[in-house]
């Protein structure tokens, strides 16, 4: 059931949202579509962006954060787990390849090579033009609570023979902070006010015991 939701985003305001007529009044401002978008409400921080192709879909989820009546509203892809209360743990990261050999430097091989990190979506310009041979450079869909590695060993592996291949050094840009406690972006679990709310309760708690 939810390949009929593939196409939908869910848009998330950190203040309570502008009229709904408004965000899709500004929206076909801002964004120029091949096909149509509906855009619903939720409630009054989310909305819902449904498209009619996958071209539309991934334009827009490429822009991550769209600015509608002065305020910014984040954009996410739909999945079977949303909850109005938690920010979704797919987010859209690009990944360096510093230094891959420029034979490599194709969409069918770049894929391969990032495949274990996440979802490979698309090589840049550069790399699909060939005119930064220095570095490879893809975006990809990651798990937010899953470990990015720094390298990926490239090649066959042999169990009793010298090992053809070499080790691939990786490089992360724009991956957002992620709150385990709270399970919300923007911010990590150093600075989460949630987690200062709770031990605060807890200290005025443990005071209380000790005054009594």
């Amino acid at each position: 059931m939810a390949t009929e939701c593939k196409f939908t985003l869910v848009g998330r305001f950190l203040k309570p949202r502008p009229q709904i007529d408004r965000i899709r009044s500004k929206f076909k401002e801002l964004i120029s579509l091949k096909g149509s978008t509906k855009i619903g409400v939720y409630d009054i921080y989310n909305v819902f962006l449904e498209f009619t192709n996958d071209e539309d879909f991934a334009m827009v989820w490429f822009r991550r954060v769209i600015e509608i009546e002065g305020q910014q509203i984040w954009l996410q892809k739909w999945s079977p787990d949303f909850k109005p209360e938690e920010d979704l743990l797919i987010s859209l990261v690009w990944v360096l390849l510093p230094g891959l050999p420029f034979h490599m430097h194709t969409w069918n091989y770049v894929k391969q090579v990032v495949n274990s990190i996440g979802t490979p979506l698309k090589i840049n310009l550069s790399t699909r033009g060939r005119t930064r041979p220095s570095v490879a450079k893809v975006r990809i869909e990651i798990d937010l609570l899953k470990p990015q590695p720094e390298s990926v060993y490239v090649g066959q592996i042999y169990d009793n023979a010298p090992q053809k291949g070499f080790v691939q050094k990786l490089e992360y840009e724009g991956i957002p902070k992620y709150c385990k406690y709270c399970k919300k972006l923007v911010h990590n679990l150093l600075n989460c006010r949630a987690i200062e709310r709770k031990k605060a309760a807890e200290e005025r708690e443990a005071e209380i015991k000790i005054s009594k």
